[in-house]
């Protein structure tokens, strides 16, 4: 009897010193827990389903290594290591599993106010998810140009070969034509032309936005291609900090961090970058191909739940930008009467934003949002200098009420844009101050499952320009489940600038003259159609998108010599109508986790100046886009690139060479953080390849118009680390 007790105490001691695992198992947008996901261990089939918090037990686990398979209905599933070296141990794992429906684009839209499914939006409204983000930000993660660069329908353009500064247009317009928005709210870019896509780190991105064609309805002054919102991340309970270390082949540096907390009814998020570039040379001429800078970013935000109904939303920002390009030696060493040029853009941005939010009843909410921006610029070219400050701020008051089939928005906005030249005036730069008061309403009309209709009217009334109507409307009807079809009819404006020609930035401090110091409102209309066709069958998911657009601007910048013998004077005047039509055609597919993405564009922008119509400079005809990527869940993914650019005209009346660019990237997973590898140009395609891009004496260089990269190939390798 004896030896029987004491065989059944040694069990049981045997059987409690087993190891145990927590697993909590949660949807990785909103951290909501899933309840009924399968927790498995394949080497011991044994497994077990979450309950209704998320969480299940699995007991009895001996020494060694496993992996542990999480799935759910509707989800992309995980697996990860986990291994044991002893007994009595415990492991607390928390998993989030992303939801496969952003694949067949059930995700929330929030630039047209309505916050709406992308499925259901009467205007198109082209979205790049989290997933999206997340792999551009292991490539560039100093800022957004590349991210935005490889967007359907959008162009990315270098202005300045020393210095980098870049534009980025929407349907082959220029740059000045996008309206870049935060959180559907207008981003101040008038002082920072060329330099805004630079400044703006992508750590903090939940996904971005692009609606194209004219949409001034919207957001008002600017939106004469369309806009891009760039919608920053929430606090969550289970955020933590993330850290991104980067380093490039060409001398780049990047250290960037996210920080998301939440603590009861109030939450936290904070974003830090820092950038450092030394200058390179690539192609050997004396002159920087990648300019020098040094970049600061710091932006926390707070987040009160002030009760059931009401939210709050305070954030600050601060931006440091030096960038220095020009001759090499300048750069490195200091000009010299042997080595004079160089070109210096030193800027800091400070701004701060209030968004308030209550709901009123169960399908209705009154909506309070505020953002205002303090922009300084200093610019050096060589002996000549500029210096202004930019002072911009927009609130908005908008109510969204939910009524039968209806659902209708409106509400009044103000903008302010002030510019004041900080500098001796040695220039003829017209200081200004805009301000704008808008009306606007719209209304999105289910008027049966398959067609909604969405008319929509601005009134904006403003300092030193007569008031302007924006009708807009658009309607989509839902042929069946998986195919539906849209089109929409937009109208634009904007006040122009001296900022506003899509040029050198050394024409920002060129002298600008206009007749009779008066510069008319531009002004835009358009009309986009689009045709969408789904699949989904299983794993294997098929998306074609096929697109139309046409679009007219009338009063539009134009510049010529003020005096043919005074140059470089320029006059600054409305002397020019744009016309641009194309198509995009775009295809995704995906079979388990494999997918391809296609995207092709047609473009044809002319500019009709003093009855002569040419073809829009730097404006390639033809793009495609080509993207293949295989992950394994939990453990690693890859992808290769390839992109095509076709011809462009240029100044010089020739056309340019099309080319070619390829790029590859894997990144490695491991239990809390990743080291992505990535190379991009693999060919070293460049224009310094094919011509001379710097002319002249080095005392008095000239510059060709950059068409092309110039930096050649570049790799870089990051690590992504994640801390709960």
């Amino acid at each position: 009897m004896k030896n029987i007790f004491l065989i059944l105490v040694l069990f049981s001691t045997t059987l409690f010193s087993q190891n145990k695992i927590f697993v909590t198992v949660a949807d990785s947008v909103n951290h909501s827990p899933l309840i009924g996901a399968n927790v498995f261990l394949a080497e011991l089939q044994t497994g077990g389903a979450t309950d209704v918090n998320g969480k299940v037990t699995l007991g009895n686990i001996p020494s060694g290594s496993f992996v542990l398979t999480v799935s759910y209905v509707g989800y992309k599933s995980k697996k990860i290591s986990v291994k044991f070296t002893g007994k009595n141990r415990v492991k607390n794992i928390k998993i989030f599993l992303a939801p496969k429906a952003i694949k067949s684009d059930q995700v929330i839209i929030t630039s047209t106010r309505t916050n709406g499914v992308a499925d259901d939006s009467p205007i198109k409204v082209e979205v790049l998810g989290l997933d999206e983000v997340n792999e551009e930000i292991g490539i560039r993660p100093g800022n957004i140009s590349k991210l935005l660069s490889e967007t359907s329908g959008v162009m990315v353009r270098q202005l300045s070969q020393v210095s980098g500064t870049v534009s980025f247009r929407l349907q082959g317009l220029p740059g000045q034509y996008t309206q870049l928005c935060v959180d559907g709210m207008p981003a101040p870019a008038t002082l920072s032309s060329g330099l805004t896509l630079l400044q703006i780190p992508p750590l903090d991105l939940e996904q971005v936005e692009v609606v194209k064609g004219p949409s001034s309805v919207f957001y008002g002054n600017g939106a004469v291609a369309g806009f891009v919102n760039l919608v920053t991340r929430k606090p969550s309970a289970n955020g933590g900090l993330e850290l991104l270390l980067n380093r490039t082949s060409r001398k780049g540096t990047d250290l960037s961090s996210f920080y998301s907390n939440k603590f009861n009814n109030l939450g936290v998020t904070v974003l830090t970058s820092f950038s450092n570039q030394s200058p390179v040379d690539v192609a050997g001429n004396g002159f920087t191909d990648i300019p020098a800078f040094t970049q600061f970013h710091i932006a926390p935000k707070i987040f009160w739940t002030i009760d059931k109904k009401s939210n709050l939303e305070f954030g600050l920002n601060t931006f440091y930008e030096n960038r220095l390009g020009g001759d090499i030696y300048a750069v490195k060493n200091g000009s010299s009467s042997a080595h004079p040029y160089f070109e210096r853009e030193k800027s800091n941005r400070y701004g701060a934003l209030l968004k308030y939010k209550r709901r009123l009843s169960e399908n209705s909410e009154i909506n309070f949002n505020s953002n205002f921006s303090y922009y300084n610029r200093n610019s050096s070219f060589s002996e000549i200098h500029f210096s202004g400050k930019n002072l911009t701020g927009f609130s908005e008051l908008s109510l969204l009420k939910g009524i039968g089939a209806h659902k209708v928005v409106a509400g009044i906005n103000y903008s302010k844009n002030y510019f004041e030249e900080t500098d001796v005036p040695r220039y003829d730069i017209y200081n200004f101050d805009n301000s704008i008061w808008g009306f606007f309403a719209q209304d999105d009309w289910e008027i049966s499952k398959k067609f909604i209709v969405q008319p929509a009217l601005r009134v904006d009334l403003m300092k030193n320009y007569s008031h302007v109507y924006l009708p807009h409307v658009s309607l989509m009807y839902k042929l069946t489940d998986n195919f539906l079809t849209r089109v929409s009819f937009g109208s634009g404006y904007k006040v122009p600038t001296v900022f506003d020609i899509e040029i050198d930035p050394q024409a920002i401090i060129g002298h600008k003259l206009a007749p009779d110091g008066k510069i008319a409102r531009e002004t835009a209309n358009g009309i986009n159609l689009d045709f969408n066709y789904k699949l989904i069958i299983d794993e294997f998911v098929m998306k074609i998108n096929q697109s139309f657009y046409y679009a007219e601007v009338g009063n539009s910048l134009a510049i010529k010599p003020a005096d043919p013998n005074d140059h470089p004077s320029l006059l600054f005047y409305n002397g020019a109508t744009l016309k641009s039509k194309g198509f995009d055609t775009n295809l995704y597919l995906a079979l388990d986790e494999l997918e391809f993405f296609a995207d092709y564009s047609f473009t044809d922008v002319t500019k009709t100046v003093e009855e002569e119509t040419k073809p829009l400079f730097f404006t390639p005809r033809n793009k495609l886009n080509l993207t293949l990527t295989y992950e394994e869940e939990g453990s690693w993914r890859t992808g290769v690139e390839a992109f095509y650019t076709g011809k462009q005209y240029l100044e010089s009346e020739d056309y340019s060479r099309a080319y070619w660019l390829f790029g590859v990237m894997f990144e490695k997973y491991f239990s809390n953080f990743s080291v992505i590898l990535n190379v991009e140009n693999l060919t070293n395609e460049r224009q310094s390849k094919y011509e001379k891009i710097v002319e002249g004496i080095v005392t008095n260089p000239s510059f060709k118009d950059i068409y092309m990269p110039i930096d050649g190939i570049v790799g870089n390798i990051a690590v992504r680390i994640k801390i709960d």
